[in-house]
């Protein structure tokens, strides 16, 4: 059940684009969303379950999934596969890249202005996405990597956004 945004506004709230798509709009679907809408920490699904936790105790693990299937599906997350690592899902649909830090697995958004084109040995492919990831050490593990004090930005672990500042 694949769907292309729409890109008329007043027609592309999250439930309309859920009940173009044959889903039904619940208020456990829609939780999920805003969690995932006001959090750019890129949770988990565990990390999910427990920010709406409050709102729906009773919410299972089974209907996180089944959510995030549904808004995946529809354009309004996109997942960020780490290999071994737990799945964690992003709600900003702008195009952007992704840092990630090998210690302590922060992922901070990344704004890119262009994204590279697919090459001609591609043109027999059928592109379904594609994923930019920088890894390192985020600033707090590379003091502690070198032995500084921790010093953390203001606001870390809040809803800001981070820019990628490449060591010189």
């Amino acid at each position: 059940m694949s769907h292309m945004p729409d890109t008329d506004a007043s027609t592309n709230t999250p439930s309309e684009r859920l009940r173009r798509a044959g889903y039904r709009v619940t208020r456990q679907r829609l939780a999920v969303y805003a969690f995932l809408h006001g959090n750019e920490s890129h949770p988990t699904v565990e990390d999910i379950h427990t920010g709406v936790r409050d709102e729906f105790p009773r919410m299972s693990v089974a209907t996180i999934y089944k959510s995030l299937e549904s808004l995946v599906d529809v354009g309004l997350v996109k997942p960020i596969h780490l290999g071994h690592a737990a799945t964690r899902f992003d709600a900003s649909t702008e195009e952007h890249a992704h840092f990630r830090c090998v210690t302590c697995n922060a992922i901070l958004d990344v704004p890119v202005e262009h994204l590279p084109e697919a090459g001609a040995g591609l043109d027999r492919c059928e592109i379904i996405g594609s994923t930019i990831e920088f890894y390192g050490f985020c600033s707090s593990c590379r003091r502690h990597k070198f032995g500084l004090a921790p010093k953390k930005p203001a606001g870390f672990g809040k809803n800001l956004r981070y820019h990628l500042q490449m060591p010189r």
